[in-house]
């Protein structure tokens, strides 16, 4: 078959096709996908560049309460553990005051951190690990302990905490 021969374009013609091919963006071929995708448009780009992201609400709390400490070097696992206690295979009864005096013995050695370890339980319902923020909040601990944080994996992961001590003045 026989291709005819491309004949020039009329002004109207010429005018028409620049409007269409303004309105056009180049395809992008993805290998094995099967479809090809439009190349986003300037304006899409300025659009997914205006929209800011919403900053995290700080925590409000109320004086004499912990808070948790989302502190760069906690959330990588450099932190310096002076101390640990493992409530391992212990009852409630049990784990509560022996938490107690470890953070006790740790504040009168001026330790700075205290690593916990509750273990994590079936699908992360340990009960030692569900009552530890709770214990760590009693009004005879409080005045000792700075805040507290989830350990990183290098120290227990979900299965332990750091408790962080304040130290004398």
């Amino acid at each position: 078959m026989k291709k005819k021969p491309d004949r020039p374009l009329k002004d109207e013609e010429r005018d028409v096709w620049g409007r269409v091919t303004r309105t056009v963006s180049p395809r992008r071929y993805h290998k094995g996908k099967g479809s090809a995708k439009p190349l986003p448009s300037r304006e899409d780009f300025a659009n997914m560049l205006r929209v800011a992201p919403s900053a995290p609400k700080p925590q409000q709390t109320m004086p004499g309460q912990l808070e948790r400490n989302n502190d760069k070097k906690t959330r990588r696992g450099r932190v310096e553990v002076d101390a640990t206690i493992d409530l391992h295979d212990m009852t409630q009864s049990e784990a509560r005051p022996a938490l107690s005096r470890a953070v006790i013995r740790a504040v009168k050695h001026n330790k700075k951190c205290l690593l916990v370890v509750t273990g994590k339980g079936v699908r992360l319902n340990g009960i030692l690990r569900q009552n530890f923020p709770n214990w760590i909040k009693d009004p005879a601990l409080r005045p000792h302990i700075a805040t507290y944080a989830q350990a990183h994996i290098r120290h227990g992961g979900a299965g332990a905490w750091y408790v962080f001590l304040k130290q004398p003045a």
